[in-house]
């Protein structure tokens, strides 16, 4: 079996990672209105989850520093990327194939991380993901994304 290729991650580097892509997504969502009370704008999601992360970021990074030991987590490349590569598919995908296959892709290749997983389990979560998700966000948010659209 073939080794695969590892970083070494220090916690306090993905704290830091963790605060400054919370720190970008609070400074790019004042480029969206708040809205009000009443009628809350497309700001308020993006300013509440780059907070959260803020605050993620500075735990982690507590954490780390208050531990005061180095660990040596690798972590394996072919993770990361598949990790990565789930985002990058459901953007690349949501638009031609729809929200449900989107869905599933994204959850499918981000499973690929770790090796451990049934793919009947990850199917089932890909499932209810994908399910759950249009009856949030097309059922009830009336949004205007096609669950699926097949451009075959």
């Amino acid at each position: 079996m073939a080794k695969s290729r590892q970083l070494p991650v220090r916690p306090t580097v993905t704290g830091a990672v963790t605060l400054l892509v919370g720190a970008a997504a609070f400074i790019e969502s004042f480029r969206y209105p708040l809205g009000s009370i009443g009628q809350i704008g497309p700001a308020v999601f993006p300013l509440g989850l780059s907070v959260l992360l803020i605050i993620a970021g500075i735990a982690i990074i507590i954490e780390d520093l208050r531990a005061g030991t180095i660990p040596q987590t690798p972590v394996p490349l072919t993770s990361l990327l598949t990790v990565a590569g789930g985002p990058i598919a459901f953007a690349l995908l949501v638009v031609p194939f729809g929200l449900i296959p989107a869905i599933v892709a994204s959850v499918m290749i981000s499973a690929l991380a770790d090796r451990s997983l049934r793919p009947l389990s990850v199917l089932l979560l890909a499932t209810g993901l994908a399910l759950g998700c249009t009856l949030v966000f097309i059922t009830f948010l009336k949004m205007l994304i096609a669950p699926i659209d097949w451009p075959f």
